[in-house]
């Protein structure tokens, strides 16, 4: 890509886009990675702590507290399919759209349009704008 650009002349306009596209997309690549170590370090580190902890022989940990971080280290794996499918643009706009269905909402109140469920025509009309 980049012998490409440097062969063919770009009009600044379309460079400028590119840049700001390429800047976007870093932006979302760090909040993305951001979601993933965080949640990991959230869910993982009290079960850690607390096992390290327990490794001391003077120390004892309560009960209810062992079952906390037992059960937060296990619900990553549980909750990390919804996490990151709602890191997705098209999964949440459906999400959305599911719950507005849902609670009775008029996603359309000044138009014709009935189908709400048009959301890969609706995706690539704002993508254009």
């Amino acid at each position: 890509m980049q012998t490409l650009l440097l062969l063919v002349d770009i009009h600044p306009s379309v460079k400028q886009r590119c840049l700001v596209e390429q800047k976007r997309r870093r932006q979302r690549a760090t909040k993305k990675i951001s979601i993933f170590i965080g949640s990991f370090v959230i869910c993982f580190a009290p079960y850690v702590i607390t096992r390290l902890i327990e490794l001391l022989p003077f120390v004892t940990i309560n009960y209810h507290w062992g079952i906390i971080s037992k059960c937060l280290t296990y619900s990553k794996a549980a909750s990390d399919p919804f996490v990151y499918s709602l890191l997705r643009q098209q999964y949440k706009k459906v999400l959305i759209n599911i719950v507005n269905r849902m609670l009775k909402r008029d996603l359309y109140p000044s138009s014709g349009h009935n189908s709400s469920l048009d959301t890969e025509n609706d995706y690539c009309l704002q993508r254009g704008n």
